[in-house]
């Protein structure tokens, strides 16, 4: 079940939400039901969140805010606005924002279920996608049946969920520590896991991740190269060039220009 989050100070929306969407059918559970966006921040920094289901208008923190702050967090959590304002200024933060969708009040059941059904799928394709590279990427465990790795399904799904989080954010700073924290691990506990579902330490995917993105956005002549570089977490040219040619035994300028 993917779990969802719903903020929204009118109380009756929120009874409502809560009550005539179709949850269990759409593969979704509540997690937490709130009325300001201070709570909800709370609650999802303690709980796993796939979806926030948000009003725009609160009080004291709006849901724009609120959104803003989740994703900075948890880029991977899926956004969708409610909201009674059609003014176009909301729809423009909100599409910045990357939210999902935006359905107007008075609110129709229809459109937020359609809405979420689209999120249940994309939830279910980044899933598969996950699934697939860590098959690709996993390395035989000795001693095993079948190839199986020492890995159990439930520390699989915690790796499945870093590595999309890891995609989402490879123009940011990221740590093992950082990840460890998250999840409520020890960072050397955690790269153990993490090496033997992929075969790889933290540090060797993630360069393989960024150097993976680095490939594709070169291939958009409009983007410099320091800023394909930027957008793949280097802030030192030297640093990315060097691991761009040890990776595609070619420099990012040979590379494009290759093109």
């Amino acid at each position: 079940m993917y779990k969802v989050l719903i903020a929204d100070d009118e109380t009756l929306d929120l009874e409502g939400m809560q009550t005539f969407i179709p949850w269990e059918s759409l593969g979704m559970e509540i997690v937490g039901a709130v009325t300001n966006g201070f709570s909800a921040c709370e609650l999802i920094e303690r709980h796993k969140v796939d979806v926030l289901v948000t009003d725009i208008h609160m009080p004291n923190m709006s849901g724009l805010e609120l959104a803003k702050r989740v994703r900075e967090r948890f880029p991977e959590v899926r956004v969708v606005f409610v909201s009674g304002y059609r003014d176009f200024h909301y729809v423009k933060e909100a599409l910045a924002l990357k939210a999902y969708s935006y359905v107007l009040k008075p609110m129709n059941e229809a459109e937020l279920i359609d809405s979420l059904t689209l999120i249940r799928a994309d939830l279910d394709e980044a899933a598969r996608r996950a699934q697939a590279e860590l098959d690709t990427q996993r390395r035989p465990t000795s001693g095993l049946p079948g190839g199986e790795t020492a890995v159990g399904g439930k520390n699989m799904k915690l790796i499945q969920e870093m590595i999309l989080s890891m995609r989402e954010r490879l123009d940011q700073a990221l740590t093992l520590k950082e990840e460890a924290d998250r999840f409520d691990f020890s960072p050397n506990y955690l790269g153990q896991l993490f090496k033997e579902a992929t075969g790889q330490t933290f540090h060797e995917y993630l360069a393989a991740l960024r150097m993976e993105k680095a490939g594709e956005l070169l291939r958009n002549p409009k983007l410099r190269i320091y800023e394909v570089a930027y957008q793949v977490g280097y802030r030192y040219m030297p640093y990315f060039s060097k691991q761009f040619k040890e990776t595609y035994l070619m420099t990012p300028v040979e590379f494009r220009n290759g093109l």
